[in-house]
């Protein structure tokens, strides 16, 4: 048991740069702390998760489900970039997701989860950040709600709820794959401008895409058409302008090769333990870049399984934050749709994001498409 003192402490060490080179033993103690405050979270989770559940699945009953415990990089990141934020006071250390079809259901689950206690203040106000009316920075979009529950020992825990449509999704975890196999931190807004700007134009025309009505269901030649009337009848220099770039991106940072090539590199182990139906627990996931290879651990979801879970994790963590190239987490084997849909960046697997990219390519060139659509209209006048 370790104080909210020893918490806040763990944290800022845990900043300290090269401390696992530097002072080994203090690099240890301090990450027991943060596994310990982590796992405090695990009853709460459990409980968001499956309210999260019950009250998306008469809304979307394909709807995909993740939940998980922050990991050890993504916290001392976080840390770094708000300074006043201490690891006891941090709001997403477990976090649940859910992927729906579309717009349409995602703001019916918001609605659902609202009328809930558990999302609601003493004034009844809520915690929210809404990133598809307003997109961050960097192009991310999607809906974040912090709800709060009780834990094992009858304090409430903060839990993030993230909430995405199917194609937020697929551009959030090409970005994340993009992360892992070039080393930078693009979800955190560092890396090179290049990817920047084509993350944030591809959203863009993503957020076109989310426009066009049953778009998941029309046929290649059908989506062509009815997103080049969209960008055609648009008035937007930027949108335009956004398509253009996210063309040139394409071809000049070679995006569809290179994630063609990071899934073909990575050699998926146990194959068959993560295509099999999920059974409820965990599973640890190590990826080795320099051994190109992801591996696995399948942990019960009894108490005792939940704690060797996480006493492999914070290991395999501190192995991780010594060595180059290796990359831990601690996914739920119980979530709704499988491990490779809730998660496809640990798979690099791109496969709905490069979908969607290539329908971009076949479309002309919107300025063109925009002239032609005003010289009629003036010619009708």
């Amino acid at each position: 048991m370790y104080s909210g003192k020893q918490v806040i402490k763990a944290g800022e060490t845990l900043l300290l740069s090269n401390l696992s080179d530097t002072d080994p033993h203090l690099f240890s103690r301090s990450m027991d702390v943060l596994s310990f405050w982590r796992f405090s979270f695990e009853d709460a989770l459990d409980t968001a998760f499956s309210i999260l559940v019950r009250e998306t699945l008469p809304h979307d009953s394909d709807a995909i489900f993740a939940k998980r415990l922050k990991r050890h990089p993504s916290i001392v990141s976080k840390l770094k970039r708000f300074d006043t934020m201490k690891l006891k006071n941090m709001q997403d250390i477990g976090g649940c997701r859910v992927i729906l079809k579309d717009e349409k259901k995602l703001r019916k689950v918001v609605r659902s989860l609202k009328l809930l206690p558990e999302f609601q203040n003493k004034n009844g106000k809520y915690k929210y950040k809404d990133y598809i009316k307003t997109p961050k920075k960097d192009g991310y979009r999607g809906y974040h709600l912090i709800g709060r529950f009780i834990d094992s020992q009858g304090k409430e825990k903060s839990i993030e709820i993230q909430l995405r449509t199917n194609i937020q999704h697929s551009w959030a975890t090409a970005l994340e794959i993009v992360d892992l196999f070039t080393g930078q931190a693009l979800k955190s807004s560092i890396g090179e401008e290049k990817w920047k700007d084509f993350f944030s134009a591809t959203s863009e025309q993503f957020e076109v895409i989310e426009r066009i009505p049953l778009y998941s269901g029309l046929s290649p030649q059908e989506f062509v058409s009815r997103f080049a009337k969209k960008l055609s009848s648009s008035n937007d220099i930027q949108l335009i302008y956004s398509h253009k770039l996210c063309l040139y991106y394409l071809k000049d940072l070679g995006v569809i090769e290179r994630l063609g090539a990071f899934a073909g590199s990575l050699k998926v182990i146990d194959n068959q333990l993560l295509e099999i139906d999920s059974k409820p627990g965990y599973i640890l996931l190590v990826i080795d870049f320099d051994e190109n290879n992801l591996t696995s651990t399948l942990f019960s979801d009894d108490l005792d399984g939940k704690r060797d879970a996480e006493k492999s994790y914070i290991e395999a963590e501190k192995y991780a934050a010594a060595e180059d190239g290796i990359v831990v987490a601690l996914v739920s084997s119980s979530n709704v749709g499988g491990i490779r849909d809730a998660y496809p960046n640990y798979f690099a697997d791109s496969t709905n994001f490069l979908k969607y990219l290539e329908l971009l390519t076949k479309i002309d060139n919107p300025i063109k498409l925009n002239m032609k659509r005003r010289m009629k209209f003036a010619g009708e006048r």
